[in-house]
C-alpha cells in the first residue's frame, strides 16, 4: 500500500485542487474569489493555486464572493452552478 501523498501525486490530482473541492462542495458549490480561497484553506502560494484551478476540475465567471461581498473573478467546480450572483 502506498502513503497517501504518493498515491495523490501519482494519480495526477493536486492536493491544493482537492483542499479546494472539498472546500467548494461542503458550501453547496458557492463561487469563491482566489483572495478568500487563499486566505481560507492557508495555501501558501497563489502560483500553486493558479496551478490548481486551471484543471477542468473548476470554472471561473465574474460573480460575487459570499465571502468578501467584492464583485470579481469568482472559482466554483465544474457541475455546480455556483450560488454566488454574476
Amino acid at each position: 500500500m502506498l502513503p497517501k501523498a504518493l498515491e495523490l501525486m501519482m494519480s495526477g490530482v493536486s492536493p491544493i485542487a482537492q483542499r479546494v473541492a472539498a472546500f467548494l462542495e461542503k458550501r453547496n458549490n458557492a463561487a469563491y474569489c482566489e483572495s478568500c480561497l487563499v486566505e481560507r484553506l492557508l495555501i501558501a502560494s497563489r502560483v500553486a493555486m493558479k496551478a490548481a484551478i486551471e484543471s477542468e476540475r473548476f470554472s471561473t465567471r465574474i460573480g460575487i464572493c459570499p465571502d468578501c461581498k467584492t464583485r470579481k473573478q469568482v472559482i466554483a467546480c465544474r457541475g455546480g452552478a455556483g450560488k454566488a450572483a454574476a
